[in-house]
């Protein structure tokens, strides 16, 4: 019962009286009979009264509106149902395995879900489904990840949209399964053999993790692409206060129409170098159309193909104007007092809170302190940055991940890295006696 005597204690530090406390463990354990009960509330009161009552102790006052208590993870299965996915599969893995349970728990979803064998099966099943036109996605860890890779790179080759969700913890190997990181950035940017187009996000919040994976399925559609979704255990499981929660964001059908082709004339991977080589995409039964696709190299008609100086050059190109193309959608980082500052921070993914507290403090310390947030993070978009400031990255590994891709694709000098890798998440604190120690 230590973590009722705890609950007590908290209510009693923050001003807030026991009686919620009580009528919760009510709730919670009256099945187990009353003794069960009563030792609970006894416990919660001993909690409460161990806190001595002092001058300064922080005074919650009662509130009348209601809020969302979401995680991350609470708000992508919402997020994906809304933007049209009906098929996901996966194999259960710390910390992704609750986007499983929420689709299997949810029949209103209206997804159909399929605990696979295995990573490898699960991947294969939603591609195969989005292949026959249903929107799909799966969900895993880093390990689960590897194990996907191949599919990644068959998902690049048949072009077929496909979403993935990787929830970070820290690595290699098992690694610490219950505990976060950001260790997999370079990872999801460089899976899957040979090259061609796929998008990376990072959400920040439950907000950002209901508004990306939305635009994950609209971008996986739009370019026919796979799309990686970045999170990690603190953003599963971290729950956040929310007024209301936004679900405005749209994805769009993106199939072609069938009338739009005569009979005998329709090429699935019909080169479109004015549409950022994205072919129109019919799905097989969809119309009388016949749809033809292959993971080796292939014609327009989806043949396979050795022909070396006509075909494979121009459907290199196709693949690779995608990324172009891409490029050129991806959303901007979040600029946070970035104009006057003479230093700025630069984050990606669930660090977004830490970032602005500790922005936040060192502004009132009268620092010229600014942040740089990424949650759209391959490719990186087009970025105009001042070069008489100091940047500082700010990172949930070891080797400064993020640090290292600006500076290899934009040539972004960041001299200094705070980063924390001992398995839990960063924190204001970390990031102010970062800088601190290096003013």
């Amino acid at each position: 019962m230590a973590n009722t005597v705890a609950a007590g204690a908290i209510l009693a530090l923050l001003g807030v009286p026991v009686a919620p406390l009580e009528a919760l463990l009510r709730e919670r354990f009256g099945e187990k009979g009353t003794a069960v009960v009563s030792t609970n509330l006894a416990a919660a009161q001993a909690g409460y009264d161990s806190v001595p009552s002092a001058k300064g102790r922080t005074r919650l006052a009662p509130r009348g509106e209601r809020f969302l208590l979401l995680s991350g993870h609470d708000a992508i299965p919402l997020a994906a149902a809304a933007a049209g996915c009906r098929f996901m599969a996966a194999y259960p893995m710390s910390p992704s395995t609750g986007i499983i349970t929420a689709f299997a728990a949810d029949e209103t979803l209206g997804v159909l879900v399929e605990q696979a064998e295995d990573e490898i099966a699960a991947i294969n099943m939603a591609i195969g489904a989005s292949f026959a036109g249903a929107r799909a996605m799966t969900a895993t860890s880093g390990g689960g990840f590897a194990l996907m890779t191949e599919a990644v790179s068959l998902a690049g080759m048949t072009e077929t949209p496909v979403v993935i969700v990787i929830a970070q913890r820290p690595g290699p190997a098992t690694g610490l399964p219950t505990r976060t990181a950001q260790e997999d950035l370079l990872f999801a940017v460089h899976a899957g053999h040979g090259e061609f187009a796929k998008a990376v996000l990072a959400p920040s919040d439950p907000q950002d993790a209901y508004d990306k994976t939305v635009r994950a399925f609209d971008l996986a559609e739009r370019f026919q692409i796979p799309v990686i979704v970045l999170t990690d255990q603190f953003l599963a499981d971290s729950r956040f206060s929310l007024a209301r929660l936004d679900t405005s964001a749209q994805s769009k059908p993106a199939l072609a129409d069938p009338q739009a082709f005569e009979d005998n004339t329709y090429s699935r991977y019909r080169l479109e170098p004015r549409d950022g080589g994205v072919s129109p995409r019919l799905v097989p039964g969809q119309s009388r159309h016949l749809v033809r696709a292959d993971s080796d190299e292939h014609t327009e008609q989806g043949h396979i193909t050795e022909d070396l100086v006509g075909v494979r050059p121009a459907m290199v190109a196709k693949r690779i104007e995608k990324l172009s193309a891409l490029r050129r959608e991806m959303g901007a980082p979040i600029r946070d007092r970035t104009e006057d500052a003479d230093t700025v921070l630069v984050g990606w993914g669930s660090t977004y809170g830490a970032l602005r507290e500790a922005t936040d403090r060192l502004r009132g310390e009268g620092r010229r302190i600014g942040h740089l947030h990424f949650t759209e993070l391959w490719p990186l978009p087009e970025l105009a940055l001042p070069a008489d400031c100091r940047y500082i990255a700010i990172e949930g590994n070891a080797t400064g991940q993020l640090r290292r891709l600006l500076q290899a694709e934009t040539g972004l000098f960041i001299s200094q890295t705070i980063s924390r890798s001992d398995g839990l998440p960063i924190e204001a604190a970390d990031i102010i006696r970062g800088v601190g120690s290096h003013a």
